[in-house]
């Protein structure tokens, strides 16, 4: 990276990883590596996996030497408006609590309630904050929306603002202990939004909604076009694999020959069909493997899966 000031070409901070160090400093830890390194001591939830501490060190060490800020040397524009942008909503989120003793009518109350439950989740240390998650899940059906709301929001997938980027997962936990059918479609939709290896926990939302869940996913996985949806959709019903339906709905579908063209489809609904052995269709299921029209990844999942019956 070009040094922005026109400083010395020996100008040590080149890594892109540095201004992702400071970003991070900044919307977390007030700017102060001092804050910074003593939460890094500790496998704390916000800890980014990808900065070493001895490189933390190395930035900290060098702005010292130069006496100025390395954020106004490095950070652009749009950098800078990230930063302030999360710097904004911890305050809008910290004065939630300021405030909290207002007398309100019971319906704001009521609001303000569900607000300081959902800032309390956000902005909890803990990799998994069972009690903020409990006091949420005690409210039930009540406190739906506000959680949809936060599933829904894309500033809070951001690691640079408050919950590190995991608050949408958060709620959708909260949002499968509750298990209302209201939530059905912006998990669904909340798919593939973060890291593939956190998608578990939407697939479990959905999975402990149960048969309104699953109900719902048969249409998608069913309907037409092919699109995205429809493997999104055979995803999820992985998680209900063992429901008879399920297998033989799926099972059904690898039979139309656009479904067969579509090898991830077409992987995933065989994934699906774990438990059709429990079912009539079993001998057809293993004669797919034989099909020479077949992609032969897909043919190898079949025998695979079909070895263990």
């Amino acid at each position: 990276m070009d040094n922005p000031n026109n400083q010395d070409n020996d100008f040590p901070l080149t890594d892109a990883v540095d201004q992702a160090i400071l970003m991070h400093r900044d919307a977390h830890f007030s700017g102060n590596f001092d804050i910074m390194l003593d939460y890094y001591k500790n496998p704390n939830k916000g800890v980014c996996e990808d900065f070493e501490i001895d490189r933390i060190i190395a930035l900290y060490e060098t702005e010292r030497e130069m006496g100025t800020n390395l954020s106004a040397l490095l950070l652009s524009g749009s950098d800078a408006e990230k930063i302030a942008k999360s710097k904004e909503i911890y305050k809008k989120l910290r004065d939630l609590y300021e405030h909290s003793n207002k007398t309100h009518p019971n319906k704001d109350r009521k609001d303000k309630k569900h607000a300081l439950l959902i800032a309390d989740l956000i902005l909890s240390e803990d990799e998994e904050p069972l009690e903020e998650i409990e006091a949420i899940v005690n409210e039930k059906g009540a406190i739906v929306k506000p959680l949809i709301d936060l599933l829904k929001a894309e500033d809070f997938y951001d690691p640079l603002m408050p919950g590190y980027g995991k608050a949408p997962l958060l709620a959708a936990k909260c949002l499968g202990l509750i298990g209302d059918k209201r939530a059905i479609t912006s998990l669904f939709e909340a798919l593939g939004e973060g890291d593939f290896f956190d998608e578990n926990i939407e697939l479990e939302a959905l999975k402990a909604i149960g048969e309104p869940a699953k109900e719902f996913l048969l249409n998608v996985v069913k309907s037409r076009p092919l699109n995205v949806d429809n493997e999104r959709a055979a995803v999820a019903l992985i998680q209900f694999k063992e429901d008879l339906e399920v297998a033989t709905n799926c099972f059904k579908l690898l039979l139309e020959e656009d479904v067969l063209k579509n090898q991830i489809l077409a992987t995933y609904l065989v994934m699906a069909c774990e438990h059709l052995n429990q079912t009539s269709y079993k001998d057809d299921f293993i004669a797919l493997a034989d099909n020479q029209s077949l992609d032969k990844m897909i043919r190898l999942d079949i025998k695979s899966l079909t070895k263990e019956w």
